[in-house]
């Protein structure tokens, strides 16, 4: 019998057999695989052994896309294999992205006092775009494009003439009789990773603007899901990343530090499977969006990652909007508006210096149909003034132009005048589906795409650039605010052109860089070792230590710094703790951490600032063969990342093999505690380990919430070579 496995790029595994396809896992927007290699989506889905991904953010079991692709275009549900306990997951969060959340309660999202008929019904409105089922006699039900099948007696589920096996080994048997025709891991395992054209020169964002991410939607398999970032004073804030974004912002050199914020517009697959990828990248982002739509978002995330409540929203700062009040965001003004979607859904409209931007969100923009809605009933005159009269004022419009019923339709688009037509650039689109004759344009994706809203400067836009600067060097972060003053009067602004070396080798350290935007690179004795980025500091290591510069630092491509020289810098933290933990990350620096931790399998991840602020915590300490490092059973005062030497592993009368370099001893909880050590921890030679108390690590984990997950669901396999032995 033939059978065919293919490994998705996108991650997890296809199974072709005589009795049909089916998926092992599905990651986001591995639809648009099987659309690209197979010509169609499978029906049957087995569902991993974990659901979600802490290495790259993702769920490993996204079977929205091919619900949908199942149910409108082949007229079935899909089929979900699985433990009852996934099952249960996976449909409720299946039920959350179709069916919305089963109670909607916006008041809370408008002002105190505001008049009820400027509330819109959402429910009735969701309840009114719901699909009908294949009868078309009744509204469409969960269990109408979804089926869950637990594994049977002997972890055994019929396929046709076929079975599938689930072994004690966690792997997948595709069975005929007593033979086994293949054998597939219920891991999910990823392909290469994304490839997206890389783009070499650092991006320098607009005052104002908009670059697209992408604009096609999520069944084409030829383009890049709808997302963009909105730059305010040269700050981007992420809006509804498709999957693999900060993957894509890499690659086109777009500094992910210049994004720290994001706005979620609704929960459909499409639009907040990214969010999670952002939320884990490196520092705490803040995320806005309304309390109904957080909700959803919460309900889906924190049942597939596994994490309590309060942990899960420890994740991100959480901003609630409020409907028909502006907020500011990087000194912009931001208002928000329900839309009419199957979903509670949010555009927003943005003012900056005179000038705007308008996005809809997922919408349906259809006159006719809204003016239905009044007719029966379903939604008063106040909201059928709101949809009917969308703001195609402002300078930039980015309107959806999905697949009816439940988005707009291309027609309600190309009846609009030619004046408004200038302005607006389509989303959520396939190319094709835009005709000549509609005189419409796609919104083009890439930074060299981006739509430059030309704007004045405000007044304070070089302290702003500054303060910015000094709000996100983690150094200077507990300083009090009246030091913010003190700065602007220190810093002098600088300049190099690519290729420019302004530290060199061997001379006297007298100055403190601190890097506005642009990229520099450290070079010893002719090679690399270094890269150095937007609000990254450099110099400080000659200065404290008093000590010539160890390396040349090179402008990689334009870069503009802030400066400070040595006795103004020393001025600026007197009385405080800095010289103290500047003294400790350079005395680390010495000793070659960054070459650790790139041997280190959990922390060889680490972005540059993640590594400083690590070095900053450290504590070098050096053992003769035979000490005890740890002992069983003691409170952890330290964890311990191992630089050198030889180290056992015991447990009561069980030992574990010697661990080496860059093994990381620790035990990460939910709640921040020190605990109890598992295991006693022995040198077997001469051995150096760097030691951070367990609390500054906590502390560390808390601005860096990416490495909590990852951390958590660590082995330590994966920390320490393990193997038992008897003692």
């Amino acid at each position: 019998m033939s059978l065919e496995v293919i490994l998705l790029p996108r991650g997890g595994t296809l199974i072709r057999t005589s009795e049909g396809t089916l998926q092992v896992g599905a990651t986001p927007e591995t639809i648009k695989d099987t659309l690209h290699l197979i010509g169609e989506v499978p029906d049957t889905f087995v569902l991993p052994n974990r659901l979600f991904s802490s290495e790259r953010g993702v769920s490993l079991a996204d079977i929205e896309f091919p619900a949908y692709y199942n149910f409108f275009l082949k007229n079935r549900p899909i089929k979900v294999i699985g433990q009852n306990h996934q099952i249960e997951t996976i449909l409720n969060v299946l039920n959350e992205a179709v069916m919305g959340p089963s109670s909607v309660q916006v008041l809370r999202e408008y002002p105190y006092g505001v008049s009820r008929d400027l509330i819109p019904d959402l429910k009735a409105e969701m309840e009114f775009l719901r699909a009908k089922d294949h009868s078309g006699k009744r509204k469409m039900e969960l269990s109408d494009i979804a089926i869950g099948i637990p594994w049977g007696p002997n972890n055994r589920v019929p396929f046709g003439r076929l079975a599938l096996e689930r072994t004690n080994k966690g792997m997948l048997r595709v069975v005929e009789g007593a033979t086994v025709l293949a054998e597939v891991p219920l891991d999910v395992s990823f392909g290469d990773t994304r490839d997206f054209p890389e783009r070499k020169k650092p991006f320098e964002p607009p005052l104002f603007g908009i670059t697209v991410i992408g604009s096609g939607h999520g069944f084409d398999p030829n383009e890049m899901t709808s997302g963009f970032i909105i730059w305010v004073n040269r700050r981007g804030i992420l809006v509804d990343p498709p999957v693999d974004s900060t993957l894509w912002l890499k690659a086109m050199d777009i500094n992910p530090r210049l994004i720290e914020n994001c706005i979620l517009t609704h929960c459909h697959a499409d639009h907040d499977a990214g969010i999670l990828q952002k939320l884990l990248e490196e520092k705490k982002i803040h995320l806005y969006t309304t309390e109904t739509i957080m909700d959803s978002f919460v309900r889906k995330y924190q049942s597939l990652t596994g994490l309590s409540h309060k942990s899960f929203m420890g994740l991100f700062f959480f901003h609630a909007v409020t409907l028909q009040v502006s907020i500011r965001i990087h000194g912009a003004e931001f208002r928000f508006f329900y839309t009419l979607h199957s979903i509670p859904t949010i555009g927003f409209e943005v003012y900056f210096q005179g000038k705007s931007f308008v996005y809809s969100s997922d919408s349906l923009y259809d006159p006719n149909t809204v003016k239905h809605l009044h007719e029966i009933g379903l939604i008063n005159r106040y909201r059928l003034i709101e949809l009917v009269n969308f703001p195609w004022h402002h300078t930039i419009i980015f309107h959806e132009a999905g697949i009816p019923p439940i988005h707009t339709p291309i027609k309600s688009l190309a009846e609009l005048p030619d004046a408004i037509k200038e302005r607006l650039y389509l989303i959520h689109v396939s190319e094709r589906g835009i005709l000549p004759e509609h005189g419409l344009k796609k919104a083009m994706a890439g930074p060299d795409e981006t739509i430059v809203i030309p704007v004045n400067p405000p007044t304070s836009n070089e302290a702003l650039e500054y303060l910015d600067v000094l709000n996100h060097i983690d150094l200077f972060s507990e300083l009090p605010i009246e030091k913010a003053r003190e700065f602007l009067t220190l810093v002098k602004q600088e300049t190099f052109k690519s290729g420019t070396v302004f530290i060199h080798k061997d001379t006297v350290g007298d100055r403190f860089y601190m890097i506005v935007n642009g990229r520099a690179i450290v070079r010893r004795d002719g090679q690399v070792i270094k890269t150095y980025t937007n609000n990254d500091y450099i110099g400080e290591t000659s200065m404290i230590l008093n000590a010539p510069r160890n390396a040349d630092v090179e402008a990689e491509s334009d870069l503009k710094v802030l400066v400070m020289d040595k006795y103004d810098f020393l001025y600026f933290i007197r009385g405080t703790e800095i010289a103290r933990r500047m003294k400790v990350i350079a005395e680390n620096r010495e000793f070659d951490t960054w070459s650790l931790f790139d041997e280190s399998p959990t922390l060889k991840g680490l972005t540059p600032m993640q590594r400083t602020q690590l070095q900053g915590i450290m504590s070098r300490l050096e053992f003769c063969a035979g000490k005890v490092i740890a002992k069983e059973g003691s409170e952890r005062e330290f964890f311990f990342l191992q630089d050198s030497g030889s180290i056992i592993m015991s447990r009561g009368e069980k030992r574990f093999l010697k661990s080496c370099r860059g093994s990381l001893f620790a035990k990460v909880y939910a709640n921040p505690m020190r605990g109890r050590n598992r295991f006693t921890l022995s040198t077997v030679t001469s051995t150096v380990v760097y030691a951070i108390d367990t609390l500054d690590f906590y502390r560390f984990l808390e601005r860096n919430p990416g490495i909590f997950l990852l951390l958590r669901d660590s082995k330590i396999r994966q920390q320490v070579v393990i193997s038992q032995e008897s003692s």
